[in-house]
């Protein structure tokens, strides 16, 4: 009898000293590694995770209930710093595509759109974009050789129509720091 009792109260213990609270019950994962801290999109903002009623927040005069507010739930984002319109972003894009206009016909063998020397006669590598040269769009020649690189292929094309393949827009940027 004695003995039954030692068991029970053992395995009531053992259960018990098995149940304790290291981790909470959350997956823990390897130990002792470096903690990661992924860093922000350079001149972007993180936006944490939300939520907000949208609809009206006055009483529906009417009783007509086809605007009711409702709440929203959003996930994190990250959002540029600096506040654009579409006429910026408009621009942007037109400096894209037209440096990459530049870039392949200066490739190509166009004279006038890359400036491929310095004043003194040093070689530019890479060679800079010359802005003061016109792209003569309508031109034949030039249509050609854009028509591969920058167009999208036929197959892809909305009635027919000759559009620009916005997934080639990748762009260069460089950062330079004045103080040092």
């Amino acid at each position: 009898m004695i003995m039954k009792k030692i068991i029970l109260l053992s395995s009531i213990v053992a259960l018990l000293s098995a149940c304790g609270s290291s981790g909470n019950g959350e997956l823990i994962g390897s130990q002792n590694r470096q903690i990661w801290n992924p860093t922000d999109p350079y001149g972007m903002v993180f936006i944490p995770q939300g939520s907000f009623n949208m609809g009206p927040s006055d009483q529906d005069v009417p009783f007509a209930n086809v605007t009711a507010s409702k709440t929203i739930s959003v996930g994190a984002f990250y959002m540029d710093e600096t506040e654009i319109t579409n006429n910026e972003y408009r621009q942007f894009v037109t400096w894209v595509r037209d440096s990459l206009a530049h870039t392949i016909l200066g490739e190509a063998g166009i004279e006038g759109h890359l400036i491929e020397e310095d004043k003194y006669g040093n070689f530019l590598d890479p060679a800079k974009i010359n802005w003061n040269t016109k792209i003569r769009w309508n031109d034949q020649e030039v249509r050609e050789i854009l028509e591969e690189e920058m167009y999208l292929p036929e197959h892809e094309r909305l009635n027919g129509r000759r559009e620009f393949d916005t997934r080639k827009y990748v762009y260069k940027y460089q950062v330079l720091d004045i103080q040092s």
